[in-house]
């Protein structure tokens, strides 16, 4: 299962005090009082559970609070909990492994002593897609998978090529005191009293990140399908950006706790349905995306007209690739003509 969280803020009157709090702001909304939703999903892609939290309540709390409540509610054998790497502490993963479930975790590698072992791994990678290879060691009990995508590496070579490049020119321009908070020019410099110089051997040193993440687990999957389920995180980002877009999660009116719980409760219901749906329609082998079928399938109007002095409702054509959608769903569409009294 993986689980993430997001934020959703209000506008109007003050909300709820349980609820609504100043936080951080995945919405960049910093400057309103927000609520933390945490959204589990399958594998496959559909939403199974969501809970609301405070908008103070750091990611960490949240993700072993979700822990203890999902071994509660799903009588289920094995569960293997992926989440990203800002959400995880020392205590939550104690936590999980107390309730024998296993794990797959992110980790910030350039902060990581162990995850760094990785790097003076010796050998060639193993090849999981064009874009992903892996290699692993055992630390502590743990595997810790080292993952390498080629495309990501140019992409931060390039990157970092332009930062090194302005910034001679900002020095001479701005000084040292001028980019030291800047995160993006300072790993680079030596700072020796009021001059600065580009470290090479810190540019060096950067280079070895290059286009590699790290993720570690307790669980008996290999190397390959770790490294394939964390990736499957995007599912997760995917449905928040549905949330909050298409399904109009933000912002909220409402004041008070059972209204906003109700609103992120039918916001949560539509994901289900359209995650569903989208995945009947990847089942058929429809390359189209469920936004766009659903669009064809809003464009259904349904009409009153009077024939004979009888009135009867008459469904307007089929738009567009609509039909998919009922034939992704095992069903049929609403016939052209409802006689009035057969409508409910």
């Amino acid at each position: 299962m993986f689980y993430d969280t997001t934020s959703t803020y209000f506008e109007g009157e003050e909300a709820d005090e349980l609820l609504a709090h100043y936080g951080y702001s995945k919405d960049h909304r910093g400057d309103r009082k927000q609520v933390v939703i945490g959204l589990l999903m399958t594998k496959t892609g559909i939403p199974i559970g969501h809970q609301v939290f405070p908008g103070n309540m750091h990611d960490t709390k949240t993700f072993g609070m979700v822990v203890e409540d999902l071994k509660k509610r799903y009588p289920i054998q094995k569960v293997i909990l992926v989440g990203d790497r800002g959400m995880v502490s020392e205590a939550n993963l104690d936590q999980i492994r107390e309730l024998g479930m296993e794990y797959i975790v992110g980790v910030k590698l350039r902060k990581s002593k162990k995850a760094q072992e990785l790097l003076s791994i010796r050998g060639p990678y193993k090849k999981v897609l064009p874009n992903l290879k892996v290699k692993s060691k055992k630390i502590d009990g743990e595997t810790y998978v080292l993952c390498y995508n080629p495309d990501a590496e140019e992409r931060d070579r390039a990157s970092r090529q332009v930062v090194l490049e302005n910034l001679q020119s900002k020095l001479d321009e701005l000084g040292p005191s001028g980019l030291v908070k800047n995160r993006a020019y300072s790993k680079f410099l030596t700072i020796e009293k009021a001059s600065a110089k580009i470290d090479e051997e810190k540019v060096s040193n950067d280079e070895k990140f290059d286009g590699k993440y790290a993720i570690r687990t307790n669980s008996s999957l290999t190397d390959e399908e770790a490294a394939l389920a964390y990736k499957e995180l995007w599912r997760v980002e995917q449905a928040f950006r549905n949330l909050k877009s298409n399904l109009e999660l933000r912002p909220m009116y409402h004041r008070v706790e059972s209204r906003i719980r109700g609103h992120i409760m039918v916001c949560f219901l539509a994901l289900v349905m359209e995650s569903f749906l989208a995945y009947k329609l990847k089942e058929i082998g429809c390359q189209t995306s469920v936004k766009d079928i659903l669009h064809d399938v809003s464009q259904v109007k349904a009409s009153k007209i009077r024939v004979n002095g009888e009135e009867q409702i008459v469904r307007t054509e089929l738009q567009g690739q609509a039909n998919l959608a009922f034939e992704a769903l095992v069903t049929q569409a609403p016939p052209r003509v409802l006689e009035k009294n057969t409508c409910h």
